[in-house]
């Protein structure tokens, strides 16, 4: 059974000031017959034999894409399955059971917010998940589509799906390829549509293996080389490439260096890589492109390796450990965020709500730091959200793009935690199974578009 219950705000633990944090976080982010045969000649999403919404009442609350945790002893169990479940928050209801072909190592949403990508690195697929919510431009009006979820027949292939970025309607997923025997790394770039219609925009394949990441800016990618025989497989500088129909052309490799490259993000007019000694910031203006280093502050211990942000912020957050820094791209620096003060808390996730108004981190002893982006990130409250952490399989984070709501998966309770940020409410659903990976999909107006990485 399932069950909700309310939480006020009376019962959300407030407390003084400590918070935490990790560095790389790749999972960013079953049903019991599995949806095959769906004809390329059509929109994998309109089968005529589902009903839809022909008017504009679909709601903007979404659905949630969660997977069951899998235990190494559950391959013992006749009846395992890696199982996915589509929480409807609309209705507060799972409404599907689906199930993935292997293990999901990491859990994206589409660029249009329709479609969830599991990726099954282990296994070089990545399959689709038609989450049932989409819109249609028909001239006069957006037409709202709502169906039942469906995994698709279609799955993206390549060697080691890993790192994936997603800016202004299109998506880049990372493949690192493989070193013995050599498999180079690869790049698909993709749209909602192209998913829908079992394709790919654009493909590009390295040279070599590598542990990269991509970063699609229009008719633009941007994204990592590594030199042959390099003692690591991380990258060492950025190129720049063109779109020339379904392949990319080789356009400039910057001259600007970035050893052990690892993470990337992308706002309007910055594309944001960390560095071993910095940030490599690559400016677009119009059609070029302009590469320059914001240098680590002596004070920062190690090297941001992975970022979070908001499309309509110029600054970015950056992960350095345990150390969170606040980089404004615009103006090429970065300030310390003293999140946690003298604790030795840890951070388990990290996100910034739909409307860009929030920051919030959850740290290892389950409370819930809460910032205001535009009042220089002032600490608003802590919230202890979570009684226990089970450290493999700690809580992630989903976010409502519509709205300052953000979602919790608590999995030793087995329970989602919805916080509104804006008024501090908490609300608690019960679940029938411990929760693992976790994204929102639904329906996004162009304008509210964004994605944390």
């Amino acid at each position: 059974m399932l069950t909700v219950k309310t939480s006020p705000l009376a019962l959300a633990i407030a407390l003084a000031c400590t918070l935490s944090l990790t560095a790389c976080n790749d999972s960013h982010t079953y049903q019991d017959t599995v949806a095959d045969d769906h004809d390329h000649d059509h929109d994998h999403g309109h089968d005529d034999d589902h009903d839809h919404d022909h008017g504009h009442g679909v709601s903007s609350d979404g659905r949630l894409v969660i997977t069951a945790a899998h235990h190494a002893d559950d391959d013992h169990d006749d009846h395992s399955h890696h199982h996915v479940y589509i929480y409807d928050l609309h209705d507060n209801e799972i409404i599907a059971e689906l199930e993935s072909e292997h293990e999901v190592s990491q859990l994206y949403t589409s660029p249009g917010y329709r479609f969830a990508l599991l990726n099954q690195r282990s296994e070089n697929i990545t399959q689709v998940l038609d989450g049932g919510l989409w819109q249609e431009d028909h001239g006069d009006h957006m037409h709202d589509y709502e169906q039942a979820p469906v995994m698709l027949s279609y799955q993206l292939e390549g060697v080691a799906p890993t790192h994936y970025e997603a800016h202004e309607g299109l998506a880049a997923l990372f493949y690192d390829g493989a070193a013995d025997p050599m498999m180079p790394a690869s790049i698909s770039v993709f749209s909602d549509d192209d998913l829908a219609h079992g394709r790919i925009s654009a493909s590009l394949t390295l040279p070599i293996n590598q542990h990269g990441t991509a970063e699609v800016r229009g008719e633009y990618l941007l994204t990592t080389y590594r030199e042959e025989g390099s003692a690591t497989t991380l990258p060492t500088q950025v190129e720049l490439y063109h779109q020339h129909g379904d392949h990319y052309h080789f356009e400039v490799r910057f001259d600007e260096s970035c050893e052990l490259l690892h993470g990337s993000y992308s706002i309007e007019d910055y594309t944001l890589f960390g560095c071993s000694d910095g940030v490599l910031s690559v400016e677009q203006r119009g059609d070029e492109f302009f590469a320059s280093k914001i240098a680590n502050p002596a004070e920062l211990a190690g090297r941001i390796g992975s970022f979070t942000g908001h499309k309509h912020h110029i600054e970015v957050v950056g992960y350095a450990g345990q150390d969170v820094w606040i980089i404004d791209a615009v103006h090429g620096t970065m300030e310390a965020l003293d999140w946690r003060g003298d604790s030795e808390v840890t951070r388990l996730t990290a996100a910034v709500d739909g409307e860009g108004e929030h920051y919030v981190i959850l740290d290892s002893t389950g409370h819930l730091h809460v910032f205001e982006w535009e009042v220089g990130f002032a600490k608003k409250d802590s919230l202890h959200l979570i009684e226990a952490i089970d450290v493999n399989n700690s809580p992630r984070v989903a976010v409502n793009p519509h709205n300052e709501t953000i979602y919790l998966t608590d999995p030793v309770a087995r329970q989602l935690v919805v916080v509104d940020l804006h008024s501090l409410t908490v609300e608690r659903i019960d679940l029938d199974f411990e929760p693992a990976l976790m994204t929102w999909l639904g329906i996004v107006e162009p304008s509210d578009d964004h994605h944390d990485h």
